[in-house]
């Protein structure tokens, strides 16, 4: 008898292993209860493929970090769903002088850190100077090069920059040298965010796993590299916000197998899909109404290090320029991509479809600007190529591979983690070549080409232009496009830029990304941000949710199905 069972179950096994895993369903699998107000309760799952470098708002400066910062942090300004600016922690728009050079913030009373302090102006001042501090090292220091008394105070020759002044406990004046039009941009950055200064006191060097921020959620748990979990802030002062109990942030989470969990119900929101994934959902009529497709405001390319043989010669990183097919790339990924040949993406001011020696895909001239280069017959070593860890990094490293072998440039492929990327491809001298994209911290031109290109974000370490392209007559046409306030005048500069950069090819400009994004039918509150990536602060969860009957009986029939005689048997 005991043979027989397992004979039977046995056999049950090996039908099940025959015909295959039973398939996810094709449709969500739960939906929310109907409630039309904002609900509180419940935990919201979301994820990324790779690794949360750092929790300090001070020197975290990658998408994935700010997803979990922006949990936890307000600064004084934000941008609301139509990308207008909107006060948070101060109680309304600065006031701004005639001569655009001094701004004056009023703070909301009665807001307090996640360590029960209430935050004043001095919070303000100090996490300010903190932050630009040479010793601290944020790479968010170029953003507010223009307040008055900061290169003094980095030199060390006065103990508080002069054009910051506490007025009184909830004022403070912030007075620039120059009328910067990025100013308040930047005071929307997390670099500008308000901490305690007893933290960062008592714990210099593990900050970041001591965060205390005045935001709608406190960190609960850090498992590095697995997940981080946030509880509810219940004393935030704009409530009812936030509505979860708990968020759980996953980590490492492959796209595959994001995708499978995503369908499963036990992922609460989903991006960056495989291709195959991207099918599905594109072609789903059942998750139709909780996808959006929308075109990023990014850019990706092929950065080549300037200050590093053989991309010190310019005439070989225009042949790279040239020799990459774009469209080719653009078509191997279901059409996601949306081609580019220029820095500034549109819509921002600037972007010229027509721009003056745009990068173009064309073998003729790349194998001409290598023969400038000096070499005719292609490059005698391969060349290092730094990507991501997963399958997305190498498949755009292989079209590289496949695009420069036509002009004889050979690249060895170098996955790694993207907390180590960061780290190494922002020290000179480091990485020769690398594939990387940059997403808007604000809505302006600069936040691209000063970022990207102005030899003054060249550090030692954390070098936000990791190309290390430096050229004198770009530098002096961005810093006039950054206090320029004619909007005419400004764009001309900025085009004059772009210009610049196309030809000097620092990057191998390739596409702004058109995004697919996916959620359940129960959470509510989400919408793509125009300026922040996965903006989860005002989510809500229509719970209970519930199994959705028919799929679920649908699946019953079909596993009992498969089963057919031994089921029977069994009863």
């Amino acid at each position: 008898m005991h043979w027989t069972q397992t004979a039977k179950w046995a056999s049950t096994l090996a039908l099940v292993l025959l015909l295959g895993c039973p398939k996810p369903p094709d449709g969500p699998r739960f939906m929310g209860a109907g409630h039309n107000e904002a609900q509180h309760g419940g935990t919201f799952v979301f994820h990324h493929e790779s690794t949360v470098k750092s929790l300090d708002p001070h020197m975290a400066f990658d998408e994935l970090s700010n997803m979990a910062i922006k949990l936890m942090f307000d600064g004084l300004l934000d941008y609301d769903n139509e990308t207008n600016m909107v006060p948070m922690l101060a109680k309304s728009l600065p006031s701004i002088s005639d001569d655009g050079k001094t701004f004056i913030f009023e703070l909301r009373k009665g807001i307090r850190f996640h360590n029960g302090r209430a935050l004043t102006a001095h919070d303000v001042r100090w996490s300010m100077e903190h932050m630009l501090d040479p010793d601290v090292g944020s790479p968010g220091f170029t953003f507010y090069t223009q307040l008055q008394g900061v290169d003094a105070y980095r030199e060390k020759k006065t103990k508080h920059i002069s054009g910051i002044t506490v007025k009184d406990n909830y004022t403070i004046e912030f007075q620039l040298t120059e009328p910067d039009q990025t100013f308040l941009n930047a005071m929307a950055m997390t670099f500008a965010y308000p901490v305690p200064k007893e933290v960062y006191e008592k714990y210099p060097m593990a900050v970041s796993q001591h965060i205390f921020g005045t935001g709608a959620f406190k960190l609960q748990e850090w498992e590095s590299g697995v997940k981080l979990v946030f509880g509810r802030n219940k004393d935030y002062w704009d409530k009812p916000r936030p509505y979860p109990d708990t968020m759980v942030y996953l980590e490492n989470l492959t796209r595959d197998a994001a995708m499978m969990r995503f369908r499963n119900g036990e992922l609460d929101h989903a991006h960056r899909f495989a291709p195959a994934d991207y099918l599905f959902l594109k072609n789903s009529s059942k998750w139709a109404p909780y996808r959006a497709e929308y075109a990023d405001i990014n850019l990706w390319g092929v950065v080549m290090n300037c200050g590093m043989p053989p991309f010190n010669n310019v005439h070989l990183r225009r042949a790279v320029s040239f020799a990459l097919d774009r469209e080719g790339w653009k078509k191997a990924r279901n059409n996601r991509l949306r081609v580019t040949d220029q820095p500034i993406p549109p819509p921002l001011l600037g972007y010229d479809p027509e721009l003056k020696g745009r990068q173009t895909y064309d073998i003729a001239k790349a194998k001409e600007e290598m023969r400038l280069a000096g070499y005719p017959e292609g490059l005698p070593e391969e060349v290092d190529m730094w990507i991501g860890h997963g399958n997305t990094g190498r498949f755009y490293g292989e079209l590289t591979q496949q695009d420069l072998a036509k002009i004889g440039i050979k690249i060895r492929l170098k996955p790694v983690a993207f907390a180590l990327y960061l780290e190494e491809t922002g020290k000179p001298n480091r990485v020769p070549m690398m594939m990387s994209g940059w997403s808007q911290d604000f809505p302006d031109p600069a936040d691209f080409l000063d970022i990207l290109f102005h030899s003054r974000a060249i550090h030692e370490h954390d070098s936000e232009n990791r190309s290390f392209y430096r050229n004198p007559k770009l530098d002096a046409l961005l810093d006039k496009g950054r206090i320029e306030q004619d909007k005419e005048k400004r764009r001309v500069l900025y085009l004059r830029a772009s210009e610049i950069l196309a030809q000097d090819a620092p990057w191998a400009f390739m596409w702004n990304d058109l995004k697919t994004e996916a959620w359940q039918p129960y959470v509510k509150g989400y919408t793509p941000h125009p300026v922040w990536s996965e903006m989860y602060r005002d989510v809500w969860l229509d719970l209970p949710r519930r199994r959705i009957a028919q799929a679920a009986r649908r699946f019953k029939e079909s596993f009992f199905a498969l089963l057919g005689p031994l089921h029977k048997g069994n009863n």
